[in-house]
């Protein structure tokens, strides 16, 4: 039981590992795997241009996007924020700001 609990975390660390990396490519824009560090805005005129794609990207994500993303909120409409579609899990609870999780690994 130990180890299949272990698994499952693994998975889902995994999980959460690929999305974030899925994100950056979607909506930083340039974008490149182990550039982190190097992401900078130093104008306004880019402020603004990435932004607009920011906001075209997010716009775009029920057309664009191969997994199981959607707007928040009843209806599906733009006007919520970007959540993940939890189906297979019971209960999630994931903290971007520490990078922590609480996921009920019962389907």
């Amino acid at each position: 039981q130990l180890i299949l609990f272990g698994l499952s975390n693994q998975l889902v660390v995994a999980f959460k590992e690929d999305n974030t990396v899925a994100f950056k490519h979607l909506f930083l824009k340039g974008y490149e795997d182990g550039t982190d560090d190097t992401q900078a805005i130093y104008t306004r005129r880019d402020l603004l241009e990435h932004l607009a794609f920011v906001l075209e990207k997010y716009l775009a994500v029920p057309n664009e996007t191969l997994g199981r993303y959607a707007y928040g909120g009843s209806g599906g409409g733009s006007g919520g924020g970007l959540r993940l579609c939890q189906r297979f899990f019971r209960r999630g609870d994931i903290d971007p700001g520490n990078d922590t999780f609480d996921i009920d690994p019962s389907v």
